[in-house]
């Protein structure tokens, strides 16, 4: 780990700045909605945009939960000061550098998702609190026998969290398909880190090698309001049964 170094927040806004160009180059090249609001984004972030390098203590735990940021409405950006030892013990090459470039890429699809008026957020919870009321009065049930009240207390609020983790995990997919077009270097690594996850973003990764990736950005993007992690759940688990069913003798 030899030369290795704090970020600052100078190293900071140049990752920031670098992902805007990459993901406007991926959505050009590829025609996808990466960051469908690019154009007000580039501009918020580039003209009043605040970055700041700090360690960031409450991310989650494990070996590559992918916690190393956040974004803070209107045009703030932070990243883990530490990130640069992302890798450690494992001193694996490469990936503290790539993990640095998909941080801050996965915080300007979260800051392009607020150019946009958080629509999919507000969107995929109309659509739970609509279409899937049985399922969220399921989980309160759940909730109750874990005495879980004090922190979850009514179907609305599982529904707010239940989109922000339908968000999240599109966030990630984003910003995954923008660096596969840049072959960013061990970013499948990254991206099987995630895996560990309650409600894995890879599970879209499984979708596309059925739907295809236009297929995947149809559901989750063009289609918003009408699917969510319930729906991701069901897709992925009705694949899995019928990849079950084709090595049955």
């Amino acid at each position: 780990m030899t030369g290795r170094r704090e970020l600052t927040s100078n190293d900071v806004q140049r990752l920031v700045l670098e992902a805007i160009e990459f993901a406007t180059d991926a959505q050009r090249k590829l025609d996808l909605p990466i960051c469908p609001n690019m154009d007000e984004t580039r501009e918020r972030l580039r003209n009043g945009g605040h970055f700041l390098a700090r360690p960031l203590k409450n991310r989650r735990r494990g070996v590559y939960a992918m916690e190393y940021g956040a974004f803070k409405p209107p045009s703030t950006i932070i990243l883990d000061s530490d990130l640069p030892f992302s890798d450690r013990p494992l001193d694996i090459p490469e990936l503290p550098q790539s993990l640095e470039r998909y941080s801050a890429m996965h915080e300007v699809v979260h800051a392009d998702d607020y150019s946009g008026g958080d629509a999919l957020y507000m969107k995929t919870r109309r659509h739970i609190l609509d279409s899937h009321m049985d399922k969220l009065e399921s989980g309160m049930r759940v909730i109750d026998c874990n005495g879980g009240r004090d922190c979850i207390d009514s179907c609305e609020e599982l529904a707010r969290l239940w989109s922000m983790q339908y968000v999240d995990m599109v966030t990630h997919y984003r910003s995954y398909v923008a660096l596969r077009h840049l072959r960013l270097p061990r970013l499948e690594l990254i991206w099987a880190g995630l895996g560990n996850d309650l409600f894995p973003p890879t599970m879209l990764t499984s979708l596309e090698r059925h739907l295809g990736v236009d297929g995947v950005f149809d559901m989750i993007t063009r289609g918003a309001g009408e699917y969510c992690i319930i729906d991701v759940l069901r897709d992925s688990e009705s694949i899995s049964e019928k990849n079950a069913c084709s090595y049955t003798v």
